[in-house]
């Protein structure tokens, strides 16, 4: 006996499956992709955990890794999670062995892996792109090393009305205070509706006085912006974070 799927479910398999199929060919262009590797680390192994990392850097860059930024959260987040962001240039090159498995013999590789699965909690990777055209990518020797992410759900048909309302409300305002600021899109892993607002500061001093658009423009001028984007995006969480320089390169 053959079981119907009901058309609601139907839909929404198809609507996803176009999501999908948009979000990824948006991903072509080069230098916007990253992959993102949230990891919580078991509190009483932290250490083995980061000398492990510390100790794969040179295979990591000899099995072809170009760069790749660890942040860990600060003060305000999960204690012990560590985000891993890894760019790439294309899906094609997860259909090749990772990288450690290029660089190191079967056995050290093995090794490997299995003291960093003694070390954590859980892991979820997931893709995610840089939409460029609504980034303030100052131009810096390095980004400053503390991040404010905040995340927001984008509602079903309205991920051009959020870009759009970036593009002409917010994105003037972080170009203007000459402040780095992205905005990225996530991918296959996670929720495909979610994208991150992250924006660059170089000492937690910085938060003091409130977001950028409240310093900028006042807390009527900010709560008019925000006012706009009602009904488009939903925040789910806001996150600090700091980069780990001995896990970066």
């Amino acid at each position: 006996m053959k079981a119907n799927l009901p058309i609601p479910c139907c839909s929404g398999a198809i609507l996803l499956a176009l999501n999908l199929s948009t979000l990824c060919n948006a991903q072509a262009a080069p230098g916007t992709l990253s992959r993102l590797t949230i990891t919580h680390v078991k509190p009483d192994m932290v250490n083995e955990w980061i000398n492990i990392q510390k100790e794969s850097i040179p295979a990591l860059k000899k099995g072809g890794v170009k760069t790749r930024t660890v942040f860990q959260t600060a003060i305000f987040g999960n204690s012990y999670e560590y985000v891993t962001v890894t760019p790439f240039d294309s899906y094609a090159e997860f259909d090749n062995p990772n990288p450690l498995a290029r660089a190191l013999e079967p056995a050290e590789a093995a090794r490997r892996g299995e003291m960093l699965r003694k070390c954590i909690v859980s892991q979820n990777s997931f893709s995610q792109t840089r939409l460029t055209d609504i980034s303030n990518l100052v131009d810096n020797d390095a980004p400053p090393p503390i991040i404010v992410s905040a995340r927001f759900r984008i509602a079903p048909g309205r991920m051009q009305d959020f870009e759009s309302l970036v593009k002409s409300d917010i994105l003037p305002v972080y170009k203007k205070a000459k402040i780095r600021f992205t905005v990225n899109r996530r991918g296959p892993g996670t929720n495909t509706a979610d994208v991150t607002m992250v924006t660059y500061y170089s000492k937690f001093a910085d938060l003091d006085g409130g977001p950028v658009l409240v310093k900028q423009l006042g807390q009527a001028g900010a709560d008019k912006v925000n006012a706009k984007f009602t009904g488009i995006r939903t925040m789910i969480e806001v996150v600090a974070r700091r980069r780990v320089a001995d896990l970066s390169f």
